[in-house]
């Protein structure tokens, strides 16, 4: 389906993969893809845009949603695969004070200490 939002997790590491659109139909599955990882107790989630091309507002409110309920669960926040334009709207909707910005799912398994994607 169009909307499917996928979550991979890794120790205490979940990953959350975004679809090619990121809409309002995206909320459900995302909230259930969450909801997986908040059982799982993860303690860093990883948001995946690699495969996204589009977010409209109401994705961009979703994924504010998201990292807000993250955040108040004590997890932090990586966001990856996000063209220029997106960094940029992620940084005047505010985001990027909440969520830090990598270039790549290696780049945020560096920063957390796992070497290999393979781990």
């Amino acid at each position: 389906m169009d909307g499917d939002v996928g979550y991979r997790l890794h120790k205490s590491i979940g990953f959350l993969d975004f679809p090619r659109d990121v809409t309002a139909q995206t909320r459900e599955a995302a909230y259930e893809a969450y909801s997986m990882l908040a059982q799982a107790k993860v303690r860093i989630i990883g948001l995946n845009f690699d495969a996204s091309a589009y977010l409209n507002g109401a994705g961009i409110g979703l994924v504010i949603s998201l990292v807000e309920d993250a955040i108040r669960a004590g997890c932090t926040v990586y966001a990856y695969g996000l063209s220029a334009h997106y960094r940029k709207v992620f940084s005047m909707v505010g985001l990027n004070g909440h969520v830090t910005l990598v270039t790549s799912e290696q780049d945020m398994r560096n920063r957390c200490g796992i070497r290999q994607l393979t781990d």
